[in-house]
């Protein structure tokens, strides 16, 4: 008995000096940052309340924090929809002329962005990074994508009732594009 018992405390000593080892140890991965930090920084709008009828239903979060959109409701005004990811190239190469756009049609055209099938750290990180003040939804599964073409980056025009007018399926080279789009399918000359 005498044996069993020295052998069971052996065990437990064992158990004991590997678990204390293993606490020891790094992490296998470092936490990622503070979601709350990062969107301090990046310093999103506010979502918006809706764009467009076409999209009841889909209800997703707000990047910049906030509660949950759903995308069902009428804009307030002409709005343009880009659907992006941290990710993608064509997306780093269009989101200055996106920004640049923002800020010409303040008051008169909206902008939101979709990041799909993304992280938020990344969405986050890189909405600083690029100076994207304007609002941002989360799409994990990519719903919005593959509603409106399945690839990224996408533009989606939508009026000041909510109808899709028009899908620029790729990348926008230019502000001047993007100001013949909305002048074209909107009606809102910049």
């Amino acid at each position: 008995m005498r044996r069993v018992n020295a052998l069971a405390l052996s065990g437990v000593g064992l158990l004991l000096a590997g678990a204390f080892a293993y606490g020891q140890r790094e992490p296998e991965s470092a936490p990622g940052p503070d979601l709350v930090t990062l969107r301090a920084a990046a310093a999103l709008a506010p979502c918006p309340t809706g764009l467009a009828p076409d999209l009841a239903g889909v209800v997703l979060p707000c990047l910049g924090g906030g509660p949950d959109v759903d995308l069902g409701g009428a804009p307030a005004r002409p709005t343009l929809l880009n659907i992006w990811g941290s990710w993608c190239a064509p997306c780093v190469r269009e989101v200055p002329e996106l920004v640049a756009f923002a800020e010409a049609a303040a008051g008169r055209v909206d902008v939101v962005g979709v990041l799909t099938t993304d992280s938020q750290a990344n969405g986050l990180a890189f909405a600083d990074q690029y100076g994207m003040r304007y609002p941002n939804v989360v799409d994990d599964d990519g719903l919005v994508r593959a509603r409106y073409g399945g690839g990224t980056p996408l533009t989606v025009l939508i009026d000041a009732d909510g109808t899709i007018v028009h899908v620029e399926v790729g990348e926008v080279d230019s502000l001047a594009e993007l100001e013949g789009l909305v002048a074209e399918h909107l009606g809102v000359r910049l």
